[in-house]
Order: C-alpha cells, then structure tokens, then sequence
C-alpha cells in the first residue's frame, strides 16, 4: 500500500511539473513576448552613424552633391521639420536622433550630369574602407539611335561600411524634365550576400521623379542636403514607377503606319472586360475636318465629316484634356440632334449621321495598312 501511495504521489508530481512548465511557457508567449522590447546595442548605432559620417565626408571632399533621399529619416525629418531648420552646428546636440535609427542601408542619390570624377570617387571610397558594388546597364534614353545603343551608364551604387552600407542612387534628366533612376537587376556576377538587396527601397523598378529643389540642413551635426519640399518627394515614392518606350518596335510601327498616315490613320487598343480606347487621326480640308476608320476583316474604310473645330482644355476623370471647342456641333456630327436619347444598338460603319464609304485598301497592302499586335 506504501508503494503505491509513493507511485500515485510520483505521478502527480510529474503530472504538476508538466502543467505548471506548459503554463510557464504559455504566459511567456502570450504576455512576456509581447512586452519585451529588444534595443539596439550602442555598437550598432556607432557602425551606422560612422558609415553615414565617412560617406558624407568623402561626398564632401570631391564635392560630390548628393542629397538625403531615404524615406525613414526623411519622413522623421519631415515630422520635426521647424526644429531642423533652425538647426546649426553651434546649436545641434550630442544625441543621435536621426541617423541612429536601426536600418540597413542609408540612401542618397545624385544627379549624374553634376558628377565630375565618378572613377576618382570609387577609388577614394575603396581606400577610406568601403566596399562598393557598381550597377550598370544601356541608356534607355539612346536605344532609339543604332549607333549609341548599348552604351552602358551607371545606376546605383552600394558601399558598405563593416554592416552598414549606403546606397547611392543615380539620378539622370530625361528629356520631359524628370528625373529618372534605373532598376537594380542582379546580373549572375553579383553576390546575393554582399547586402540584403531585398530590403533596398529603390532600384526594385525603374522610377520617375519630379526634379526637387534642395535646401542644406544640419541632422545629428552633420551637414547634409535633402529635398526643400520632404513631403512631396515622400509622395511620389509609392507611385515612381517607370515603363520605358519600346523604342525600336515604336519605330517600326511608325515606318509601317507612315505610309497610310494621310489616310485613315486609326490606332485601337483593346484592354481588359472588352474595353477599347480607340485613338482618331483628324485630317483638315478647306471647309470641313474628318477621321477614318478601316474594318480589319473586311478592309473596308469609312470615312466622318465634321464641321472644323478648335481646341480647348477640359477635366475628366482628374485628368486634363483637350476636347472641341465647339462640343455640341461635334457631339451632333457624330451621334445627330438626339443624341441625348440613349440608343441601345449601334452600329459604327452605319449608324452616324456623319458616316459614308471610302473605299476598300487592296488586299495586297493589307499587311501594311493593317496591323495587329
């Protein structure tokens, strides 16, 4: 009897242990985790300060002009902008508030056009301890001219410091004003490993943006440059992203189309749930203006007459356009004196009022005049 007595109390023992363990480890994800904060050591804040200080001194030194770009400081730059402002070197205090916040990378752009030692630069870099990888790729803004397309320009750059490292973003003018950056494409010779290229906040696409005016601040006694207006650059991030022209298929469309461009010139697009933009080409004649359309199975063209008009500005759907001066003689040329009535049925090569004939493109030119992509 004694020894079960001992058994039975051994069993409830463990029994206990175990429930009173899973309880402990319970509480601690539920309600310890949750509580604990995890703060960076001051090592950690002393590599990215040092890495931001030797960046900008070398910046400094070859009068590089680079500007704060990384959307973590500026956006906390942003929230305390009167303070920055009125902030010196004689004024400006020991505590890192900005530059110390934990991240993995710091980035800076610069207009290319503004750079005038590009290699003397990355040989100073290597020398102060930096370890820089150099993104290139063609300029897109020369693929349309056989004899420049494939020159290579650069990107981006990533220099890193211990475990911190800068990206340098490589601005370059397109012709429409902007600013434009490259995508940061990992070719087979770049190390995976050499930064986590994940976490970059540029460069995953090519972006736009508009050309910001800069003003020199002082942030953590430090004396850089960033975009007067920090806010409006923080805007456009999300919406940055570029498609480029294809140039090459764009002019070879435009040799094709060229020789039907005095007659019936039409383009149509056809997008997602059947809807179709179609794009008018309007030809002037001495007391009427008229656009073309051809039927592509058929090859027949039409032809629609409307009284001559001019050009004004509108607004639709946020977007400024031009439109006839003269909207409704253009609305009744093409839809008639009704055409507040809703028509259920419409058919374009019969139903205008302004519609008729124009002949049929022989089926030999077809595969010039009529192209489909």
């Amino acid at each position: 009897m004694s020894r079960i007595s001992k058994n039975v109390i051994l069993v409830l023992l463990t029994l206990t242990s175990s429930a009173f363990l899973l309880f402990q480890l319970y509480y601690y994800k539920h309600y310890l985790s949750a509580k604990v904060t995890f703060f960076p050591s001051f090592s950690l804040l002393n590599i990215i300060l040092r890495a931001v200080k030797k960046f900008i001194m070398l910046t400094s030194s070859q009068n590089v002009p680079v500007f704060l770009i990384d959307p973590l400081i500026l956006e906390l730059i942003n929230k305390n902008f009167e303070q920055v402002k009125n902030t010196s070197h004689a004024s400006s205090t020991s505590e890192c508030k900005f530059f110390c916040v934990p991240r993995d990378f710091t980035t800076f752009a610069l207009q290319y056009q503004l750079w005038k030692n590009e290699e003397g630069w990355f040989r100073l870099a290597e020398n102060m301890g930096f370890q820089c990888l150099k993104v290139e790729s063609k300029d897109p803004r020369l693929d349309w001219i056989d004899s420049l397309s494939g020159t290579e320009i650069p990107l981006h750059y990533i220099c890193k410091l211990t475990s911190h490292a800068i990206h340098l973003v490589v601005f370059h003018e397109r012709s429409g004003n902007y600013l434009w950056h490259g995508h940061l494409r990992l070719n087979g010779h770049i190390d995976r490993k050499f930064v986590p290229f994940r976490k970059l906040q540029f460069g995953r696409y090519p972006g736009a943006f508009d050309r910001p005016e800069l003003q020199q601040i002082t942030v953590d006694g430090l004396d850089v440059l960033i975009p007067k207006d920090p806010m409006h650059f923080l805007e456009e991030i999300p919406h940055s992203r570029f498609i480029e022209c294809r140039y090459k298929e764009a002019r070879a469309f435009f040799q094709v189309s060229n020789k039907n461009v005095e007659d019936s010139l039409e383009l149509s697009f056809q997008g997602k749930d059947d809807v179709k933009l179609d794009i008018f080409f309007f030809y002037e004649e001495t007391d009427h203006m008229w656009n073309g359309g051809t039927q592509a199975k058929t090859g027949k063209k039409f032809k629609y007459l409307f009284p001559k008009f001019t050009l004004c500005w509108t607004e639709f759907v946020d977007t400024k356009f031009r439109v006839p001066c003269e909207t409704i003689e253009y609305i009744e040329a093409n839809y008639g004196k009704t055409w507040k009535i809703p028509i259920k049925t419409w058919d374009w090569k019969r139903s205008p009022p302004n519609v008729s004939p124009n002949g049929v493109w022989p089926v030999s030119e077809w595969d010039e005049v009529i192209q489909l992509y």
